[in-house]
């Protein structure tokens, strides 16, 4: 996964200071790719509300499952297609509640 994440952020940044001339003014990412181990459900948890809130405490949208695009959302909707892995650890009962405050 680190291998890909270089050259994936690499190529984009390479192409997003191509496409504006732009070469050589700054980063186009505040920091580098960081993997770590998730090794405990507190911590699972914890870095799940983080991803799943993101639009919502980016302003996007008023409630964390109205973004289309996370799983959140797609938990939600009865017979959904989209299929996300449960993960290694049960979300708490509240989870809902605990995204959107």
């Amino acid at each position: 996964m680190p291998l890909f994440m270089q050259w994936l952020t690499g190529t984009h940044a390479q192409r997003w200071h191509r496409d504006r001339g732009s070469r050589g003014t700054g980063a186009v990412y505040q920091s580098r790719y960081v993997s770590r181990p998730i090794w405990d459900h507190r911590r699972y948890l914890t870095v799940l509300r983080y991803v799943e809130r993101s639009a919502l405490q980016a302003g996007l949208v008023d409630r964390a499952e109205l973004w289309p695009w996370c799983s959140v959302s797609e938990r939600q909707v009865p017979g959904s297609r989209f299929i996300a892995d449960p993960g290694p650890f049960p979300r708490l009962p509240h989870w809902l509640d605990l995204l959107n405050h």
